[in-house]
């Protein structure tokens, strides 16, 4: 058992060596033949450790990717050549995998229309509107990495301490979205840039279909290994509220009630326990149902964490701005957030924690809507520090108001 132990650390040693060194543009020919063995004998969950280690290495977001991208190119024998996960017909992977057929034909689809884009013997302007319909198409596909990053991601992340290659795909989640809104913009324009069309759909081909293949050949299985059959319900449970790119929304079985677990019970008190208890809270008296009702119909969207940095509590308001789901609660604001706005999390976090600052406001313009975020540093009576709330509202409507309203 030890020699196995020592043998699958000496290779993940060697493989992490191998993508390191191809990440920082050391010749990859050269490479392989120092660890071709370990390239020979990798597994799936190797892939995961050696990439996690590579992030925790502080390697540019950029760099790493390309070497990533690298790295998977020289083990994509060996990673086919794993065995395939079977999964139930109605689990939570299996409705990516579909979601990830669908996206397959419509990327299929749209190659023709980048064909003629480049053909002497098309119109320009009216191809360019076949393609942005089809780039409108694929944005369906948000949903579906809304779901991973909110849903799977914490679950995973909980079941499995090698968590960190979560990053680099969102990171190129990231990318998709924002090649998306640029091609967009650019089909729009009067005079086609060519060039830079071509390129920006270069990028979201394979940024699309690598996702695809990340995902079924490396993430879904050691996931499937990693995390339990009760949270694959739950994540079905929790997609509901984000919904399905392309395909029918799955009818949910109802989750069979557990059995009264007293250790469990003592841990909260909930709104069945609780029924008519009066809460005070200092300024007035109130019950836990309507401490929720009145949290859910403020016409704002609250996050809560702690000074652990800890999602503990997020309002349910009837719209939201940005998905939540339960997933969150216990997770780390900072793997909330995609790699490249990490630094700006940690940098406010600390700012609260030290006292330099006990707020900050942001504001975004979101699907023609104006939505002004605000982040609030959370003190006891003693000034120490308890946390932060973030506080999103929409005041597109709110700016439009002129002179007075006295009546009804």
């Amino acid at each position: 058992m030890s020699e196995f132990i020592n043998n699958t650390q000496a290779r993940i040693n060697s493989l992490y060596d191998f993508c390191y060194r191809l990440t920082i543009g050391e010749k990859g020919g050269e490479l392989i033949k120092i660890h071709q063995a370990a390239i020979d004998d990798l597994t799936v969950n190797d892939v995961i450790v050696v990439v996690h280690r590579l992030v925790e290495s502080d390697l540019p977001m950029g760099d790493l990717k390309i070497g990533i991208n690298k790295a998977l190119n020289v083990f994509y024998k060996q990673i086919l050549g794993q065995k395939p996960i079977s999964l139930p017909e109605d689990h939570f992977l299996t409705y990516l995998k579909k979601e990830n057929r669908e996206l397959e034909r419509r990327l299929q689809n749209l190659k023709s229309w980048v064909k003629d884009f480049n053909s002497e013997n098309f119109d320009s302007m009216k191809v360019a509107e076949h393609l942005r319909i089809g780039i409108e198409d694929l944005m369906q596909m948000e949903k579906h990495y809304v779901r991973k990053e909110n849903i799977l991601f914490p679950y995973f992340e909980k079941e499995y301490p090698k968590y960190k290659c979560l990053g680099v795909m969102w990171s190129i989640h990231d990318d998709i979205r924002r090649n998306q809104k640029a091609l967009l913009m650019s089909l729009l324009e009067v005079n086609l840039d060519k060039k830079r069309i071509n390129k920006l759909l270069g990028d979201l081909f394979f940024d699309m279909y690598a996702i695809i293949f990340r995902e079924e050949h490396l993430l879904f299985p050691v996931a499937f290994n990693a995390v339990n059959q009760e949270a694959w319900a739950d994540m079905i449970l929790q997609s509901e509220e984000i919904g399905y790119a392309y395909i029918e929304v799955p009818k949910v079985k109802e989750r069979p009630k557990k059995k009264k677990d007293e250790s469990f019970e003592t841990d909260f008190l909930s709104e069945n326990k609780l029924e008519n208890t009066l809460l005070n809270f200092d300024t007035g008296l109130m019950t836990l149902k309507q401490a929720i009702l009145l949290l859910n119909n403020l016409p704002v969207d609250i996050t809560m964490i702690d000074e652990n940095d800890k999602v503990c509590f997020f309002s349910n308001p009837k719209e939201r701005f940005f998905p939540r789901s339960k997933a969150i609660i216990g997770r780390t604001v900072q793997n909330c957030h995609p790699p490249e706005s990490v630094h700006v999390v940690n940098e406010l976090v600390e700012a609260f924690k030290d006292g330099s600052k006990d707020s900050e406001p942001f504001w975004i313009e979101m699907k023609g809507r104006f939505i002004l975020i605000q982040y609030f540093a959370l003190r006891d009576e003693q000034g120490a520090y308890k946390g932060c709330i973030e506080v999103s509202q929409d005041l597109t409507d709110i700016r439009k108001l002129t002179g007075e309203k006295r009546l009804m």
